[in-house]
């Protein structure tokens, strides 16, 4: 695969892109502004699909990849589906999750592709996971998913997110010389900055004119945990499971955060909020771009710590314990943060003599 490829692969995503925007809005796949949603305008909710046929098309014209890769686009477009679905009429969390977890199934059972070790992060030895594989790829695949969609709160958060991963698991591929994978990452890499080239904040864009909608960010997620199992299994694997947490690091750690705070405020982990730390962020006083380049540099910086340890070989139980730690630092300073730097409205003064 050549690099106009991999540039074909950036200008189809975004011509579909440009094509889908006026069905969109005839059919009524748009995110309409009101209540919690702060934007201006009804966006199309389009940036998922302009993903998948822009790497469907090119993967197609790539028989090695395409061969492949063919039950990851099969799959994915399941999961696409149910979220245009979502995305158009708001259908049950707890159904969407079932349709999430049936994916994962697939993935596990017919694509062979499951979490079979979690590898030595206690430190007694590698980890096998026997019985519980498949439940557990199911519950790890579907946490990846639900990570990126709850990601999905500001404009070029999410698909930004996702491409830090990817771009990091392409890496780490290509040291474990897995040529397919690094063409199929890199496909997926180029439709990503084309569909950023409508979600990001620019000088000559000052909203999204395109959302990833739920249809795109579980799409995304689903992706990404594929090549994450992908690459942390079996005897090609490329690195550890310890060492792949921290290139997701920055929404696991969110959704994980609210999994736990929420229900202890009586509300539903799946429901819609504004509780998320980049609205948090926001509340602080930090402007849309600032808080987007915060998680984006977050995300790096996280993600070099990963690199890093796998190309030095640092313990994976350190790694794992070391993450657990930064978890535990964040629950601490979200509850400092909320207290001392959230501005809140203050209480109208009395006009009265």
């Amino acid at each position: 695969m050549s690099l106009i490829s991999f540039f074909l692969t950036f200008v189809v995503t975004a011509l579909v892109l440009l094509l889908l925007k006026p069905i969109a809005k005839k059919m009524g796949l748009v995110d309409i502004p009101g209540g919690r949603k702060k934007h201006k305008l009804p966006t199309p909710l389009i940036g998922g699909l302009g993903i998948y046929l822009g790497v469907l098309s090119m993967s197609m014209l790539t028989p090695g990849v395409f061969d492949e890769y063919a039950g990851l686009l099969a799959i994915s477009s399941i999961v696409l589906f149910i979220g245009i679905v979502d995305d158009a009429y708001e259908i049950n969390a707890y159904f969407r999750m079932a349709v999430h977890a049936f994916c994962a199934l697939l993935m596990a059972v017919a694509m062979d592709n499951q979490l079979l070790s979690i590898g030595n992060i206690l430190g007694f030895g590698v980890v096998t996971l026997g019985v519980l594989a498949i439940p557990l790829t199911i519950f790890a695949t579907v946490g990846v998913i639900n990570a990126l969609n709850m990601s999905d709160g500001m404009d070029g958060l999410s698909g930004g997110l996702s491409l830090i991963a990817l771009v990091f698991i392409t890496v780490m591929a290509f040291s474990g010389n897995h040529a397919l994978m690094v063409q199929m990452l890199i496909l997926l890499i180029c439709a990503i900055l084309a569909f950023l080239m409508f979600n990001f904040r620019l000088p000559w864009n000052k909203s999204a004119t395109v959302y990833l909608g739920d249809a795109g960010s579980t799409m995304l997620g689903f992706i990404i945990a594929w090549f994450l199992i992908e690459a942390t299994q079996g005897e090609e694997a490329v690195m550890s499971p310890a060492y792949a947490l921290w290139f997701l690091a920055v929404p696991l750690i969110d959704t994980v955060s609210l999994l736990i705070k929420r229900p202890l405020r009586g509300v539903s982990p799946f429901h819609p909020g504004r509780d998320h730390i980049h609205h948090r962020l926001q509340r602080a006083g930090f402007s849309h771009k600032q808080v987007v380049i915060s998680l984006y540099s977050t995300a790096i910086a996280f993600g070099l710590i990963g690199l890093a340890a796998a190309r030095l070989q640092i313990s994976e139980s350190v790694m794992f314990i070391a993450f657990l730690a930064i978890f535990a630092v964040f629950m601490m300073w979200s509850k400092v943060f909320k207290r001392y730097f959230v501005r809140r409205p203050r209480a109208p003064q009395s006009t009265e003599a």
